[in-house]
């Protein structure tokens, strides 16, 4: 702005008018709101009850279809199956099977296979 045409009666009149620019505005969004928000059921909502009615029918079908006795006879059925005991490194034990004990033969590392070393201490 040229120095000429400052003058600070015309800042002081343009801040007070741009104050009440944005204070008429906030009154006017206020005053409006109830006009344009009506207490009806918007788009969420419809579709929030519609996806609860296919939830509650999922979850009654699942509910339906979970027999916990057949499944148990199925699952003591299985571990009939099941070797009691397995031989494999880092196998796990099967639940509910009786786990044989380790015979020291088993335990202790074949004669030609040589001892695992023993980790080197740092310092």
């Amino acid at each position: 702005m040229d120095h000429t045409r400052d003058n600070p009666l015309k800042r002081f009149k343009a801040f007070w008018i741009a104050l009440l620019l944005v204070f008429s505005f906030g009154v006017a969004l206020i005053l409006l709101r109830p006009l344009t928000h009506q207490d009806g059921e918007g788009a969420m909502d419809v579709t929030a009850k519609a996806r609860l009615a296919v939830k509650e029918e999922v979850d009654r079908a699942q509910s339906d279809a979970l027999d916990a006795e057949a499944l148990q006879k199925a699952i003591d059925e299985q571990l009939k199956t099941f070797p009691q005991n397995t031989k494999s490194k880092g196998a796990m034990p099967v639940p509910g099977a009786a786990l044989a004990p380790a015979t020291p033969a088993e335990s202790a590392p074949a004669p030609d296979q040589p001892a695992e070393p023993a980790p080197a201490a740092t310092e």
